[in-house]
């Protein structure tokens, strides 16, 4: 799928939808669940999942969203142990990774 995008130039071009940000933590950091702002997402699922330090995966779980624009609540991360953790989302293809901190 592909969108018209205008720039300050007053051209038009072309541009993947995917090149946007698909997701993004509302937080920079976490206690017991994350929320996370999806955008532009298709019919296909989002999978979200997180690595700890040493790049090993923690946990992960797959959401189908509905809307262009949703908030998607990770409940149950509780019992990660505190520290640094990259956020992986990735649809189809196309991966974002943030850090984020999952403090006390």
């Amino acid at each position: 799928m592909v969108d018209i995008v205008r720039c300050k130039i007053k051209r038009f071009f072309f541009c993947d939808k995917f090149d946007l940000m698909i997701a993004k933590p509302r937080n920079a950091s976490f206690i017991d669940n994350l929320i996370i702002e999806v955008r532009a997402a298709f019919a296909i699922p989002l999978q979200f999942s997180l690595r700890n330090e040493h790049g090993e995966i923690c946990c992960k779980t797959e959401k189908r969203i509905t809307n262009d624009s949703e908030f998607v609540n990770w409940e149950g991360l509780n019992d990660l142990p505190y520290g640094i953790y990259t956020l992986e989302c990735s649809q189809g293809n196309k991966t974002v990774e943030t850090k984020i901190v999952k403090r006390i």
